[in-house]
């Protein structure tokens, strides 16, 4: 395989990698994290209120609901906590399951290709 293919695939890789990163957000999963929701409760309303967080990425959280910032129970890229290494490393998951996949598909391709070819000759 020549050089600019290999470049041009693992381009293709990582465009998947970032895309599918990002749109794991919408798996979403509260807790085990807690967050201060506000501070009139205890016994006498002024200890803290905690309770667990709303966050989003798969396999690996990296945005976390902000209470107080922004729309309670909503993520949103602009007003939550944004954990960047959490990122990258769904990102690199990412990055080497499409890289995997590649020459899987790409041999399951020609042999199809193939296939095709000798029933039309």
């Amino acid at each position: 395989m020549r050089l600019s293919a290999k470049l041009s695939l693992i381009g293709i890789a990582l465009i998947s990698a970032i895309t599918l990163a990002l749109l794991s957000v919408y798996v979403e999963r509260v807790g085990p994290e807690l967050a201060q929701y506000g501070n009139l409760c205890g016994p006498l309303a002024v200890d803290p209120c905690y309770k667990p967080v709303l966050k989003g990425g798969f396999p690996v959280a990296y945005l976390f609901d902000a209470p107080g910032v922004s729309v309670e129970r909503q993520l949103s890229f602009g007003e939550d906590k944004l954990f960047l290494g959490a990122l990258i490393l769904d990102i690199t998951l990412y990055f080497a399951i499409v890289l995997l996949a590649i020459p899987a598909v790409s041999q399951r391709w020609s042999v199809l290709t193939h296939a095709a070819n000798r029933v039309r000759t």
